[in-house]
């Protein structure tokens, strides 16, 4: 176990000395609101030592090499909107959040480059990008409220990532300050670079465990002019799972989004906004949305897919063309996790990835755990990469804390068997570290550790992350 040094008044009176006392705090309850994620369990509520909120690159050196040469942990924190438990402190020490580091530094139109600061909205980029007619394709769903620092700290992905990908897609360049207090940059500008390693994107999906972020180069694309979304429910779920090879393959067509949403994840959806829902017995409901700048191709393209539909089943095809009823559409579709987590507020919540063709299997699992053990089980996610979110929770909650690591051990041995991945968008962070070794060997763990160490020797940066405890 890490043995970090406890911060004591000499400290924090330091680090008041580099951003000002406001920006400093110890307080009790500003400790307790960074204890925290989205996270739903409640064991995952760890208190940092005291909270700072730096804002240029030269105060987080400042604070990190103290940090380094005085043996306290780090944790770097965006809008705390995670669901791995990766801002969480897990040594106490700096929760060092980066939200007040909030600008956009330039939008560069002819070479399609945004450079943003770590604490800037997610969403808030898009805004500044429309009236260029550009737009940055990341797309977490949690857009209205997530950072972006924190997204390429997990690698987020999200509703539009069948075909625009996911957050390493778009960066292009990072500059952040290494464990020992170094300010470093790599990429920048520019597409292509094979000049060394590929630093950059290691430092995307790093969740906070190599350095801190403190500038980032993304991609931006022309932003579509068109867009029409689909919904349709279906009773054969094996028929809804069939529309990622129809579309992609039969139809050699690319949607901006495929997503599942089944059942039970609608009725606690619908419950929860208090509306009711088209065919509410259906096994599932499949949302589809196409975009393009051809306002005559994006329609007659959605009209085709709206009759493959209705061969394979679908009960209805509801067709949403303007900005207001494909907000509906998709309002509901966000609000989903919400829903599930006020109504069932102990649960186990996954975000695993596999093989498309092995979805199927992966729901025929599902119910038979939610038989065995007495399970709600809603699923959704995004079937058009293969990113399901699963949720387990019990209906008896008795035998909870007794059945919850078998059932999870259960799980994730199902999902490895089928090629299958421990996280496809949240992380591991504190929240599954300890089942790493289910889908890795010790050599290969051990490789990744050694990348840990090289970047972070003394292993301050968000320790007690990503690897097990016990090996």
């Amino acid at each position: 176990m890490n043995q970090f040094k406890p911060i004591n008044d000499q400290d924090i009176q330091y680090f008041k000395t580099i951003i000002g006392e406001q920006f400093v705090s110890g307080d009790p309850e500003v400790l307790k609101n960074y204890s925290k994620d989205e996270t739903p369990d409640e064991t995952l509520r760890l208190l940092p030592e005291v909270v700072i909120k730096p804002t240029t690159n030269k105060e987080i050196q400042l604070i990190t090499r103290y940090c380094f040469e005085k043996n306290i942990a780090i944790t770097p924190r965006g809008a705390g909107s995670g669901l791995s438990g990766g801002s969480i402190p897990a040594y106490g020490g700096v929760v060092l959040s980066l939200e007040r580091m909030n600008r956009i530094l330039e939008i560069d139109i002819e070479n399609l480059i945004v450079v943003v600061e770590p604490g800037v909205i997610t969403n808030d980029i898009n805004r500044q990008l429309k009236s260029y007619g550009l737009f940055y394709a990341g797309y977490p769903m949690s857009l209205e409220t997530c950072q972006i620092g924190g997204n390429v700290a997990e690698n987020a992905g999200g509703g539009k990532a069948v075909k625009y990908g996911v957050t390493g897609h778009y960066v292009r360049g990072v500059e952040f300050v290494t464990a020992s207090g170094d300010l470093v940059h790599f990429g920048g500008k520019i597409y292509k670079d094979v000049s060394a390693y590929d630093i950059v994107h290691l430092m995307v999906g790093s969740e906070g465990t190599l350095g801190i972020i403190t500038k980032i180069y993304l991609k931006v694309i022309p932003l579509p002019r068109e867009r029409i979304v689909l919904l349709a429910p279906f009773d054969d779920v094996n028929q809804a799972l069939r529309l990622p090879v129809i579309l992609l393959k039969e139809m050699a067509v690319v949607p901006t989004s495929l997503e599942f949403m089944n059942h039970e994840s609608l009725d606690f959806t619908y419950n929860y906004c208090n509306r009711s829902y088209p065919f509410p017995e259906a096994k599932s409901h499949i949302l589809v949305e196409i975009d393009g700048d051809d306002e005559d191709r994006v329609f007659s393209l959605s009209e085709k897919i709206g009759n493959r539909l209705f061969d394979m089943g679908a009960k209805e095809v509801y067709m949403a063309d303007n900005s207001v009823l494909i907000e509906e559409i998709w309002k509901m579709r966000r609000a989903v996790p919400e829903a599930i987590h006020l109504a069932l507020p102990v649960e186990m919540n996954e975000d695993i990835s596999l093989p498309i063709q092995k979805i199927g299997d992966l729901l025929l699992i599902v119910e038979k755990l939610s038989q065995q053990y007495h399970l709600f089980s809603p699923v959704y996610g995004h079937i058009g990469d293969g990113n399901l979110h699963v949720t387990l929770a019990p209906k008896r909650k008795k035998d909870w804390r007794k059945d919850e690591p078998v059932i999870r051990k259960t799980f994730y041995g199902k999902v490895k068997e089928l090629g299958g991945v421990l996280s496809g968008e949240h992380g591991v962070g504190l929240k599954r570290k300890n089942y790493l070794s289910q889908f890795y060997s010790l050599e290969e763990i051990n490789l990744m550790r050694n990348i840990k160490k090289a970047f972070d020797p003394k292993g301050i940066l968000n320790p007690g992350k990503i690897f097990p405890d016990s090996e």
